[in-house]
């Protein structure tokens, strides 16, 4: 076939209205792509055939292609969760977040790897191949939703669904160029997905344009206040830097950028620290009563069994006091960050992307300093319930991606989006899409 797939969700669209590919035309070059590019990039857990019927066209993702995270229930399948592919279940029935894309017109080709139990900030993996990070197989893939982010970055699907407790969206988006958007605790539904900390883990989307998380995102949470993604009104924009503990050269980096969009500083270390703290405390304990039968049988992974054995050791009546605390910390963290803002660029990675050596536990050449600097400042979002958005907005030693966070107010999505949108047309022009990053050979 000589005809090519475009590089957006709404371009691929107009290609179908324009009649410039056929439904089926369009479906088979997806699946053929998917399957090939897997080949390199190891991050299909399972493929699914698409149904035999062509796709609606009229519906808003009809003949888009996807694929998601291994965490989601699908009819009569149970997820593998990094533990194995997955296997048959009578009776099981689809994560309500897939249908709501499925009814969108949305074809799942696949699950796609994932960090076993969504507990890690790597993709560091041990009964299932560790997908391999489009920017060089050397490269550390961050966790949990790894595969999400390599299917994205490897131009293998549109978008991806991954979740995010504290970090995971958001540190893979990073490690491979990408886009990922942790949405608001419990915008999207949860049921369905197999819970880590259900105090907050969040449904997010990984894709390489703010136009493919913003098609996604529209059928899955359309109640939202869409006219604020229109780029012409007026987006106030507040900055966190100083005090924030950044390698130099990943500070020479964004710090224009910040003071380019951002029209006040503000230094939230105080509230990151005490933050940060409190999510920490809400993990561990919900960690531990996750899994508390795998834990005491010796079957958890390493991550899993570490950060439970802990959270064991925690007094329920800390875990309720910290969760009765979360709403007065998130009306002072509003009332002070977002008083005279609508959107927040905060630092995301502390250092420029290590190698998978450096962040894998058991190698000589682990640093720890390495692992802690991909989750730093992810966690204490999570607490809060925030939406935000990762996205690179520079390259560092060696040509890698460095990348922010986008913060707003709960149900802010669409101000993210539409600043985030604004920041990469500036970058990359008027399609604002991060380049398709492919292994070599």
């Amino acid at each position: 076939m000589s005809v090519q797939l475009p590089n957006t969700i709404p371009a691929f669209k107009a290609h179908l209205e324009s009649g410039a590919l056929s439904a089926g035309e369009a479906v088979e070059l997806q699946v053929r792509r998917f399957a090939d590019l897997d080949q390199q990039t190891r991050a299909v857990v399972r493929a699914l055939a698409p149904p035999p019927h062509a796709p609606d066209q009229s519906l808003p993702l009809g003949g888009v292609c996807l694929a998601h995270k291994d965490i989601f229930n699908l009819p009569g399948h149970r997820p593998g969760l990094g533990r194995d592919r997955g296997a048959e279940s009578v009776g099981m029935v689809q994560a309500p977040c897939l249908s709501l894309l499925e009814q969108a017109g949305a074809i799942n080709l696949g699950t796609l790897a994932m960090a076993e139990d969504a507990c890690s900030a790597t993709g560091q993996t041990q009964k299932l191949p560790t997908p391999l990070n489009p920017l060089g197989a050397d490269m550390a893939v961050g966790g949990s939703s790894s595969g999400s982010a390599v299917a994205v970055a490897s131009g293998m699907v549109y978008a991806s669904l991954g979740t995010d407790t504290a970090g995971s969206v958001r540190i893979p988006a990073m490690t491979c160029g990408v886009m990922g958007l942790k949405t608001t605790h419990e915008l999207i539904p949860r049921d369905g997905m197999s819970p880590l900390c259900p105090s907050l883990d969040s449904v997010g989307i990984l894709a390489r344009s703010t136009a493919d998380l913003t098609a996604v995102l529209q059928v899955m949470a359309p109640n939202l206040a869409w006219e604020t993604a229109d780029m012409d009104s007026e987006i106030r924009v507040g900055f966190w830097l100083d005090g924030a503990d950044l390698d130099q050269e990943v500070r020479q980096v964004i710090a224009p950028v910040m003071r380019r969009y951002g029209q006040q500083h503000l230094d939230l270390s105080g509230h990151e620290r005490c933050l940060t703290s409190l999510q920490e405390l809400v993990m561990a304990y919900e960690v531990a009563q996750t899994h508390a039968s795998r834990i005491a049988r010796g079957l958890a992974c390493p991550q899993v069994q570490s950060l439970g054995a802990y959270g064991l050791t925690i007094p329920a009546s800390w875990w309720r006091a910290a969760l009765r605390e979360r709403p007065d910390r998130l009306a002072q963290f509003v009332d002070h960050a977002f008083a005279s803002a609508d959107v927040l660029l905060a630092p995301l990675q502390t250092g420029f992307l290590p190698t998978t050596r450096e962040v894998y536990l058991g190698d000589d050449a682990f640093k720890s300093a390495k692992l802690l600097g991909l989750h730093r400042y992810c966690g204490w979002i999570n607490y809060l319930g925030l939406p935000a958005l990762s996205m690179p907005v520079g390259t560092g030693a060696h040509g890698m991606p460095v990348s922010i966070q986008l913060v707003g107010k709960p149900f802010s999505e669409p101000k993210l989006l539409a600043l985030g949108r604004q920041i990469a047309t500036d970058i990359h022009g008027e399609h604002g899409i991060w380049p398709v990053l492919r292994l070599e050979g």
